[in-house]
């Protein structure tokens, strides 16, 4: 049996497939302004069996399906979508690009009454598009919280994750371009001239898990006037001597560990492990053209597009070797402006004032990606400081795994909190 392909996972070669029935499909991921493979556009075929033996087979697959072109849903008497096409985005791709967003208003909102309601900016995790307030709405405790008389009344958007090179992480980023400047000055200011939010600092909130979790604190530390609170659950880690279980500072590579062990990337509640940093990085490189895990538009691709700088052939230049995990110290030293805990710590006089009661984290203690090494960093590094004392809250979950919390914890604790701080 031979394939005239490459890239593939678990397997080094599609060649290896043992023998019996096999479900083929093709795609053509031809949509260059969204990472996800089901984008508007993209083609595909129909999945079909095929019988692979030892003999030499000829397949053909015909890409006669296509995604529907993209259209808003429709709106609901509370839930609204926008779709706004960002100048700042355009100009830096050189073709049109959009910001798009859910809007949840208050259940006692009426139109025309002239309130304007505290805002909580909603991000998703990895790649989450602004739709999920549809699925959180059909789920009854929320519905049920939500539209009772007694629930503070704020406005929740949900921001779209998807970019060219995988999730924006709503910052300005040298390779995927300004997306915090165009959320603040494009997406933002079209929301508060359309919808009934209050243009002021003191009524700006921002939360999220996962990758919300990280954008939520990176928002808040990086624009610490412009939000008056952040909810992070389970983010990214805000250090570099911990990417996930990678120390980018003293590590010489990022898939073997000092000891000689392939280095985990994910694992069960109970510890144990799942797959490795290499399998993940092979995953991404089959997804990606040419083998190259760094325009798979996934989670390590994603990162080091957010923290890196392109090459002459414009790709981002990688943190580490695909093949060997060799960790390129150069690289590091070029992304430490991204170190948030690095960041705080060297500006911690001029930030912790303004950053007075508005930090807020929640991570379970066996975080599946092992993300709770790097929130330790900071909370160390942030009970160290004393000019001036940082007041941040740590919650620690015994047990519980990635974005392993529930509702009462995950939106409902957040809307009563950042109410009371909204009337300070």
């Amino acid at each position: 049996m031979q394939f005239n392909a490459t890239g593939s996972y678990p397997l080094a070669s599609i060649s290896e497939l043992t023998p019996g029935v096999w479900n083929v499909q093709a795609l053509l991921d031809s949509n260059s302004v969204l990472a996800d493979v089901n984008s508007p556009g993209n083609l595909y075929s129909v999945d079909k069996q095929i019988e692979i033996s030892d003999e030499t087979i000829d397949i053909q697959l015909e890409l006669t399906e296509a995604i529907d072109p993209e259209s808003l849903p429709a709106d609901t008497e509370l839930l609204k979508f926008v779709r706004i096409r960002s100048q700042l985005l355009s100009d830096f791709y050189a073709q049109d690009m959009y910001l798009r967003a859910s809007v949840l208003l208050p259940a006692g909102y009426e139109e025309g009454a002239n309130i304007r309601y505290p805002v909580l900016y909603h991000v998703g995790g990895l790649s989450d598009r602004y739709t999920r307030s549809i699925g959180l709405l059909e789920e009854e405790d929320f519905a049920a919280y939500w539209m009772h008389e007694a629930t503070p009344a704020v406005v929740m958007v949900f921001l779209d994750g998807e970019s060219p090179w995988g999730d924006s992480y709503q910052v300005n980023s040298d390779i995927s371009g300004p997306y915090a400047d165009a959320n603040f000055e494009e997406l933002f200011v079209h929301l508060q001239q359309n919808f009934p939010i209050a243009d002021q600092a003191d009524s700006r909130f921002v939360s999220g898990c996962s990758t919300g979790g990280w954008v939520s604190m990176a928002l808040q530390v990086f624009y610490p006037d412009y939000f008056n609170g952040a909810y992070s659950f389970s983010p990214d880690s805000p250090s570099f001597k911990a990417f996930q279980l990678v120390d980018l500072y003293e590590d010489d590579n990022a898939f073997v560990n000092e000891h000689g062990i392939a280095r985990p990337s994910m694992r069960a509640t109970d510890g144990e492990p799942m797959f490795g940093v290499g399998d993940e990085v092979q995953v991404e490189s089959a997804m990606g053209i040419q083998d190259n895990f760094l325009n798979s538009r996934q989670q390590w691709a994603t990162w080091n597009a957010l923290y890196g700088q392109l090459d002459t052939e414009g790709n981002p230049i990688p943190v580490w070797n695909q093949a060997t995990g060799e960790i390129d110290k150069q690289v590091v030293e070029s992304w430490s402006k991204w170190d948030i805990d690095k960041h705080m710590v060297e500006n911690w006089e001029v930030l912790g004032p303004k950053l007075e009661g508005k930090l807020h984290f929640w991570m379970g203690d066996m975080d599946n990606f092992y993300l709770t090494a790097g929130l330790r960093i900071l909370e160390q590094s942030l009970s160290g400081q004393i000019n001036p004392i940082s007041d941040a809250s740590f919650t620690w979950a015994p047990y519980l795994g990635h974005c392993e919390l529930d509702n009462q914890t995950y939106y409902f604790d957040v809307i009563e909190k950042l109410s009371e701080r909204d009337a300070l």
